[in-house]
């Protein structure tokens, strides 16, 4: 399943990640002042596991992600399927990446964002990640761009921006931060990324472009150990991710 292979984000439980025998996770606390495209105080620090399932292209399926976050810029993605053999792992730091792939072997490096191993997903710059799991909105808007409405609101509002791609961003508040947002891409009039969170605090993605739903659970948190640097696993081996991934047709 090239998606598996290839994104969460989502977007699969992690090597080494949180334990099962944890605490289901309370709601992350935001704060005031906090922007809805920012990740509150209290998420950095932490481990925590995420339930997954996907549905595309490619058939369906469910995986298990652990995202180590240390800094908004510097964190750890590590996917295991459900009988907990590796998938992939991403370490992320200052808007570059290690992108392992554990049942190919190989290796490669990122710049910027995941879209290449993420090929049956919208792109997303690298730092978006943290911040899609965790039920914020991924970009932020560029300089100039907005937004329309207060970003740091609750209840019902209603919030609007275009980011520094182009893409138009809108997206409604509770007091827990974002409950739902969609996207259309520069030139388009139409949404063609949707997301959504219940109260029983699953988030839904949905990429009608490219056929692509991902459902996922937040179900442990815990303090996160100091985030040591990855490296190739020996044998593995280090490869350009466009040869890869070598990019699938657009569905129809």
């Amino acid at each position: 399943m090239l998606f598996t292979v290839g994104v969460v984000v989502l977007l699969t439980a992690f090597l080494g990640g949180c334990a099962t025998a944890g605490r289901a996770p309370a709601p992350l606390p935001v704060g005031e002042g906090v922007a809805a495209w920012e990740l509150p105080a209290a998420a950095l620090g932490t481990q925590r596991l995420f339930r997954v399932s996907y549905d595309g292209p490619d058939g369906d399926g469910s995986f298990r992600l652990t995202l180590r976050l240390a800094a908004p810029d510097r964190y750890q993605v590590v996917a295991v399927d459900p009988l907990g053999r590796s998938l992939w792992t991403l370490d992320a730091a200052a808007g570059e990446g290690l992108w392992i792939d554990h049942r190919a072997r190989a290796a490669c490096r990122l710049a910027g964002s995941f879209d290449v191993v993420a090929s049956r997903l919208t792109p997303f710059p690298l730092a978006a990640l943290p911040a899609l799991l965790l039920g914020r909105l991924p970009e932020p808007p560029a300089e100039g761009g907005g937004p329309e409405g207060d970003p740091t609101a609750g209840d019902a509002e209603r919030l609007e921006y275009v980011d520094a791609s182009g893409r138009r961003w809108t997206a409604t508040l509770d007091p827990a931060g974002p409950r739902s947002w969609s996207f259309s891409d520069p030139g388009d009039e139409t949404p063609s990324v949707f997301w959504s969170r219940t109260d029983r605090g699953e988030a839904y993605l949905s990429d009608r472009l490219r056929g692509v739903q991902l459902r996922w659970r937040e179900t442990v948190a815990e303090p996160l150990a100091a985030l040591a640097p990855l490296a190739v696993p020996a044998a593995f081996a280090e490869v350009d991710c466009d040869a890869l991934y070598p990019e699938p047709p657009r569905p129809d």
